[in-house]
């Protein structure tokens, strides 16, 4: 079951999501219309520190394993202000969080960052466990304030075991955002898909909320999840699909894994991420947490042409984009996406 992995990623990542949170908090209330990630402090800040906090973590826990992240630490070596403020905001969470730290490694100086953060240069691979970790997915919605996660897996000899999502921002109910935000998807390989507050006390799996998708919808009647930014998908490409399938309902837009979660909780039946360009691959931080929650919430994860997703190829997939959809739905999708691009990707490009 990996319980011993399920606790110690939930725990990490919930620490990581109360602190990019407050940085989020904190760009958007003095911020109009937003900043981009060249404007690196705010985003490097919160990349790092997530990034830190949960690799210090899994290697207290597991020193054997492997962690594949985004960053290294050679910025912040360079620029010592920096790094202090990332080991400021890091004291402030463990701080916030003390009633967990006898459960997750502290860290204490700079060079302890440094050193944690520099342990995500796994290049993957088909062979034992290796972590995959976004500290922050969706940074668009993070300098707006909306949309981001914080998004851990793990993998063991390619296949992934275990995912853990917090998605600060993420509404109860998508449907009646007053309701409240803030959640953490949990899933482990047959398990199930879970489902809890992200800012009250981690339960066990077994006392939180079991989540699965709905697999009784059909295209009149279902919900799309797509990206909010055009660079990232083919929302063009996406809108042909939909067109074919006659969906009738307007797409909820949400940064990051933030969509794998609205469709485990059965917010929505389908997920659209159709590539803008041939030849890009998407990274497995990007989607491994995301493919077993969906899956162990009774949906299916595969590439554009219905193959599932490899998350042994390394640090990135060797396959074209995504569809995340229930089970009643999926095949059909991928005979519309087939028609258009044809069933070997012939005309793809001439429709990005």
């Amino acid at each position: 079951m990996f319980s011993r992995e399920v606790r110690l990623a939930q725990l990490a990542v919930k620490r990581a999501s109360l602190l990019t949170k407050r940085i989020s908090d904190e760009i958007a209330a003095r911020t109009v219309g937003g900043i981009s990630k060249s404007d690196d402090s705010p985003v490097t800040v919160g990349d790092f520190a997530a990034q830190s906090i949960i690799i210090n973590s899994i290697k207290k826990a597991f020193p054997n394993d492997e962690v594949v992240g985004e960053e290294d630490s050679a910025m912040l070596k360079k620029d010592p202000k920096l790094a202090e403020k990332v080991l400021e905001e890091i004291k402030w969470v463990q701080e916030q969080d003390k009633a967990n730290n006898g459960s997750l490694s502290l860290l204490n100086s700079v060079d302890e960052v440094c050193d944690a953060i520099d342990g995500g240069s796994s290049e993957g691979g088909r062979q034992g466990r290796i972590w995959a970790l976004d500290p922050i997915d969706g940074t668009k919605g993070f300098l707006r304030g909306d949309q981001f996660a914080v998004c851990l897996a793990l993998i063991v000899d390619g296949v992934v075991k275990v995912g853990v999502i917090g998605c600060p921002n993420l509404p109860f109910d998508l449907q009646n955002k007053s309701k409240g935000k803030g959640g953490l998807f949990t899933a482990a390989e047959g398990v199930g898909s879970y489902y809890q507050n992200l800012f009250e006390e981690i339960l066990p799996l077994e006392s939180s909320k079991r989540i699965t998708m709905n697999n009784s919808l059909s295209f009149d009647t279902c919900r799309v999840c797509e990206g909010v930014e055009k660079g990232h998908s083919s929302h063009g490409l996406q809108g042909l699909i939909k067109e074919k399938l006659q969906i009738k309902s307007k797409s909820a837009n949400l940064d990051s894994q933030a969509k794998y979660c609205a469709l485990s909780r059965g917010d929505a039946e389908i997920y659209l991420r159709l590539p803008k360009d041939v030849n890009y691959r998407e990274k497995i931080w990007d989607h491994a947490a995301g493919n077993i929650l969906i899956k162990e919430s009774g949906g299916i994860v595969s590439d554009i042409y219905g193959n599932q997703l490899d998350f042994g190829n390394g640090r990135e997939l060797n396959s074209q984009g995504i569809i995340a959809a229930s089970k009643n739905l999926h095949s059909d999708i991928i005979t519309a996406v087939k028609s258009i691009i044809g069933d070997r990707g012939q005309d793809l490009e001439k429709h990005i």
